[in-house]
């Protein structure tokens, strides 16, 4: 059989995503195929009969399964997925369109999977087009499972080495063509370099096909690490160095905690993302078992301050959870332009291992502060106890009662330090010097952090900046909290 097109055409309603998010659209291969080409279109069934002039409100999302099958969470037969950035993509067996994973295309029944993100109430139609070429020879017939033996392990640990114990910075949150960005890791990678970080979390969301590549630039001189934002319908999660794509396909607690363990026994750590209104937010809980948590993302005025009064009700709750930034650049997309640029914020972290399991450990750890930008301001928090200086993310040996602490601000001229203990600012201190270290000691029950608090001069907003910005009272840095023991 020569080059063939399959087509498909169906019509989706509110009652079917009240059943399930996803749709699985049957695709059988009788022989093997070298390339399959998958085109797309959808349109609110409103608007398709002329009642609707307004632009489609339905959004639908797609992707490709083998067939090795589509079973949550293994979904052994992840192909590829592009949400509703692309209305086309290949897969073959030498290349296949960012976000997707070349390989053999042996016979079998294949699935589109299409994502019912938003359904107009009315209902959406979707019409599907996969045209097949033919396999030429018998390379192309080789089983699935011999091609992802043959594409294992990758190596991420080229970056060279730092000088052991200091800061490092970087971003934990950014994306690449690979998802829905506009532009290839490569370039990426060189705004990173161009703005002085240490390391880099790539985590295109719902695939792991930009992996390869990063393995690929790890020489350039970043600490590169493999991630995937686990992007579902009900919040946001990234994953960070896991050796295996994780399933997206949550839409309970139940089916979270799945992922979370998947992850977790792949070497991964998780982080919950910008669980803040339009975040979107975080609708399964948080008691689930998480690493860290986003308590900024992007700059200061969108949206933080209600991540940080979660963050704060958590940890006056006895929940540890360390506290990351990340930046959710999207790399040249026009949305991200006057204010929201990469490492804004910027994630800091103390190692003597400058690798991404290094890095990563120490994250865990909560050996961890968060900067309004690359170049600052930052934050170095302690606590003085008898046996000696017990560090962010440390836990201090005694009961609850007043904790000396040494807080150094570097970059923080102009600015307020305030100390937080168990939700309620209890400690004020002006900047006037750079490197200035203060010593006060504070109240403190459960945790106590710092922040460095100030307005945003109106002189200084980028052009492109939104006239509108509220610039009271901005955090230029926090640190991670340290905790008091038996809480």
């Amino acid at each position: 059989m020569g080059v063939h097109t399959i087509l498909w055409e169906g019509h989706f309603t509110p009652e079917d995503k009240a059943r399930s998010d996803y749709a699985y659209i049957p695709l059988d291969l009788p022989a093997p195929a070298q390339r399959l080409t998958v085109r797309y279109t959808y349109a609110d069934a409103a608007r398709a009969e002329g009642g609707n002039a307004g632009p489609p409100s339905s959004v639908v999302d797609i992707g490709l399964f083998d067939p090795r099958g589509t079973a949550f969470p293994e979904g052994p037969g992840f192909r590829g997925w592009s949400g509703s950035a692309r209305r086309e993509f290949t897969v073959g067996v030498e290349t296949a369109t960012p976000g997707y994973l070349p390989g053999p295309l042996p016979p079998g029944r294949y699935h589109v999977i299409l994502g019912l993100y938003r359904i107009h109430p009315a209902g959406v139609d979707v019409r599907i087009q996969v045209t097949v070429e033919p396999a030429a020879g018998d390379g192309a017939g080789r089983s699935c499972r011999e091609a992802w033996v043959s594409a294992a392990p990758l190596d991420y640990t080229k970056s060279p080495a730092q000088s052991p114990g200091q800061w490092l910075r970087g971003d934990l949150h950014t994306h690449t063509w690979h998802s829905d960005a506009e532009a290839p890791p490569a370039q990426l990678l060189q705004e990173a370099q161009a703005l002085g970080l240490h390391f880099l979390a790539v985590t295109d969301h719902n695939t792991v096909s930009h992996h390869r590549e990063l393995a690929q630039l790890a020489h350039q001189g970043l600490v590169l690490i493999p991630g995937q934002e686990v992007t579902t319908y009900y919040g946001h999660m990234n994953v960070w160095g896991a050796a295996r794509w994780c399933d997206f396909r949550c839409r309970t607690p139940q089916e979270m905690a799945q992922v979370i363990a998947q992850a977790h026994q792949a070497g991964g750590l998780c982080s919950l993302n910008h669980p803040k209104p339009g975040g979107p937010p975080w609708e399964y809980g948080f008691h689930l078992p998480v690493d860290a948590m986003e308590v900024w993302h992007t700059p200061w005025p969108f949206g933080n301050p209600q991540i940080l009064a979660t963050w704060d009700q958590l940890l006056g709750q006895g929940r540890r959870l360390p506290g990351v930034g990340g930046s959710d650049y999207h790399c040249r997309l026009p949305s991200y332009a006057g204010i929201r640029h990469l490492a804004m914020p910027t994630t800091w972290v103390w190692t003597a291992d400058p690798t991404p399991q290094g890095i990563l450990a120490a994250i865990r750890q909560g050996r961890v502060c968060i900067s309004a930008g690359p170049t600052g301001p930052r934050l170095e928090l302690e606590a003085t106890t008898p046996t000696g200086p017990v560090p962010m993310g440390g836990t201090v040996p005694q009961a609850p009662g007043r904790l000396p602490l040494t807080v150094r601000v570097l970059a923080g001229v102009g600015f307020e330090l305030r100390l937080v203990a168990d939700g309620e600012v209890v400690f004020r201190h002006p900047i006037t010097r750079e490197g200035e270290t203060v010593r006060p000691i504070v109240p403190v029950r459960r945790y106590v952090r710092a922040e460095l608090v100030g307005e945003m001069p109106a002189r200084l907003l980028p052009k492109g900046a939104p006239p509108d910005l509220d610039r009271r009272a901005w955090r230029w840095a926090l640190s991670n909290p340290i905790y008091l023991a038996g809480t």
